[in-house]
């Protein structure tokens, strides 16, 4: 063993740490691509028990910390606007309108798209990913969107004089759908980290449940705009060049919605379901007390609203894409006219 000199001459031993045989640390696996770019700062250490959690708090300090995510965002978005300006600005007599609608169009489909990497490589962390289920997902996802795309001329049935499907609609279009699928890849792999029971204590689960949800919801929330604006750069659209039949813009709300949906709905799901497994095994009410009955009762329910389990996946739909209840209700509309 190694010594140290004393001032009194005599030598003391240095007892050295050694690595725990039982709990040998696991190397992460190696970053690339883009997602490299958000691995800045000391280099990744194993969470060890309770993983989830400690992951996520090494995440966001290193997400603190650093400065990559921000102006990669920053770059994505202005990206965005360009693309989306240089689109509208290249249409056949277009209006100011539609070239300021197009530009935040393309704005807000960076931002959901740097977004969704950094939310993507957060989860990496936690948790690993079975990259082919990912792509899965988001293939199924591009494949949904196109073939909805490609149908609109199917379903809007355009009068002789309108178009249902123009040049521009079909670009625009394809850079919402670039802007939203890093979301659909992160949701994709938070529905793989649920799947599972989560490791660590029961804090420590409660912690990484709170956590996802809340990442789950801010995606619904840029999502949310993404649909919004695609509503609106098809109003904007009529009345110039091709001319556009009014259905589309109902029509590209419907579609918006329902491929947000078709990215949120399977995680929302598996998310409550693990939420409620939680609450059953940890908070059951079978062994309480009759007397502490009733406050338990009230705590278990602030945390089913705190996991969302008092909700439905359409009343998480509903509150993330603003527009969702007027399509809707638009939609219904346009059948009832259609009947009569």
């Amino acid at each position: 063993m190694p010594v140290e000199p004393m001032p009194t001459g005599e030598f003391r031993v240095i007892q050295q740490r050694q690595p725990d045989p039982h709990h040998p640390a696991e190397p992460m696996p190696p970053s690339s691509g883009l997602v490299k770019a958000f691995d800045y700062g000391e280099p990744a250490r194993p969470a060890g028990h309770g993983g989830v959690v400690a992951a996520a708090h090494e995440a966001e300090a290193r997400e603190a910390r650093g400065w990559s995510i921000g102006d990669f965002r920053l770059l994505t978005m202005l990206a965005g606007v360009l693309i989306g300006a240089g689109i509208a600005w290249t249409s056949e007599g277009h209006t100011m309108a539609f070239v300021t609608v197009a530009a935040l169009l393309g704005a807000a489909a960076g931002e959901s798209f740097g977004f969704g990497l950094s939310r993507w490589a957060e989860v990496r962390r936690l948790h690993v990913i079975v990259k082919r289920r990912v792509w899965f997902s988001v293939g199924a996802v591009l494949v949904l969107a196109g073939a909805l795309v490609y149908a609109t001329p199917f379903v809007v049935d355009p009068n002789p004089e309108a178009e249902a499907l123009t040049d521009r609609g079909i670009a625009l279009s394809a850079l919402a759908i670039v802007g939203g699928l890093t979301s659909a890849a992160t949701l994709a792999a938070v529905k793989q980290v649920v799947a599972d029971p989560l490791p660590g204590t029961p804090g420590q689960q409660l912690d990484a449940l709170l956590r996802l949800r809340r990442m789950c919801s801010r995606m619904m929330s840029q999502l949310g705009i993404l649909v919004l604006l695609v509503m609106a750069v098809n109003a904007t659209a009529i009345g110039f060049g091709p001319k556009l039949d009014k259905g589309v813009v109902l029509y590209s709300g419907v579609v918006a919605s329902f491929v947000v949906g078709a990215m949120f709905a399977p995680t929302a799901a598996t998310l409550r379901r693990r939420g409620q497994l939680y609450l059953e095994r940890h908070f059951s009410l079978d062994e309480v007390p009759t007397g502490e009955l009733i406050e338990a009762a009230e705590n278990k329910a602030k945390l089913e609203k705190l996991l969302g389990l008092d909700q439905t996946t359409f009343g998480e739909l509903k509150a993330g894409l603003v527009v969702l209840s007027p399509v809707v209700a638009g939609l219904i509309a346009v059948m009832i006219q259609n009947i009569k």
